[in-house]
């Protein structure tokens, strides 16, 4: 996808910020992050109000991303709320996930999932036989959720939708 100008200029402000931190801060605070939030802003700013008074936060951060990140933790703090109120509304409103969400999230459920259908499996048949379906439960539950997450994760990605 082509990236507009808008985006183009709040890249290099944040890029040339950033140079004026330590290297490892870039992940450490996750700028690249913010950067890719922006992105998907700048995406939907044209049919979303929300995204389009984001754009305006978003060249506030950018420009002033040296004294949020290396002043105090009041000022590190505001950086990471206004950066995960804008990743909330995307989340929300546009349904844009970061990578892999699915995949986890249905392997969790799938495991708390199958561990309850061992342990009922086990209470309703052979009651002596619970540490196996417990086990044979969770393994069960594993696969699926993970098969489930990465099918989901592959349908966002084909269709634009992951941060």
């Amino acid at each position: 996808m082509q990236e507009s100008l808008w985006y183009q200029k709040l890249e290099k402000t944040a890029i040339e910020q950033n140079d004026l931190l330590y290297k490892n801060d870039f992940k450490f605070f996750q700028v690249d992050t913010f950067l890719k939030i922006a992105q998907k802003i700048d995406r939907f700013s044209g049919e979303c109000a929300v995204c389009k008074e984001s754009k305006q936060v978003s060249e506030e951060l950018a420009e002033n991303l040296f004294e949020y990140l290396k002043g105090d933790l009041k000022s590190r703090k505001a950086f990471e709320k206004k950066v995960n109120a804008m990743h909330d509304h995307i989340r929300k409103a546009h349904k844009i996930y970061p990578p892999s969400y699915f995949t986890s999230f249905y392997s969790l459920l799938g495991v708390i999932l199958g561990m309850l259908a061992g342990a009922l499996a086990a209470y309703l048949s052979i009651p002596g036989f619970l540490k196996q379906s417990l086990l044979f439960g969770f393994v069960i539950g594993l696969v699926i959720g993970r098969i489930s997450g990465r099918i989901k994760d592959k349908k966002q990605a084909g269709e634009g939708l992951v941060l």
